[in-house]
């Protein structure tokens, strides 16, 4: 049967820099031999680890699972996997728009459990504003990528997130 292109994508919890690829492809083709990863921000520029010289990551076909470390901060990707024969010959292609959001999604949490343990930042510093306003923005960023696929507003929502958390010692009272 022939192949039909798929992948999966994750982060793991601790490690908000990456992202994890999983082939899920069904099929095969006895010509493949690598695959390209191609992770485009919203501005038209691919994210790709230190000392990567293409636009591109490689990831070997013998490989079914492969990480990259990538990720400043949270972001919104068009990310296209290439599958390749011998001497780089297209073969197929998927492409998916996602949202890479453990930076952020992490630190929401940490607020949560702030807010469990110490009830009376509540009402102060404005705290339960500050963290509507800062799960809204992560939540405007995904829904921009899922109803949408619009990597614009969905990097715009993310760096609003992403510039409260930097800011956060301002704007929650974690001390109380």
């Amino acid at each position: 049967m022939p192949i039909t292109p798929n992948f999966s994508t994750s982060q793991t919890l601790g490690v908000p820099e990456s992202i994890n690829f999983t082939d899920t492809s069904t099929g095969s083709d006895v010509n493949i031999v690598t695959r390209h990863v191609y992770m485009q921000a919203y501005d038209g520029t691919f994210l790709v680890q230190e000392g990567t010289t293409t636009d591109y990551e490689i990831w070997d076909y013998a490989a079914s699972t492969i990480t990259f470390d990538v990720l400043p901060k949270d972001y919104a990707l068009l990310i296209t996997v290439e599958w390749l024969g011998v001497s780089g010959i297209f073969i197929t292609s998927k492409q998916y728009t996602l949202g890479f959001t453990l930076f952020n999604e992490t630190y929401d949490y940490q607020t949560t459990q702030n807010l469990a343990a110490n009830p009376a930042l509540f009402n102060d510093n404005n705290f339960f504003n500050h963290k509507s306003e800062f799960r809204t923005a992560i939540d405007a960023g995904n829904q921009a990528v899922e109803f949408a696929s619009d990597l614009y507003n969905a990097q715009l929502a993310y760096d609003k997130a992403t510039d409260m958390r930097i800011a956060s010692r301002y704007l929650f009272n974690t001390n109380s």
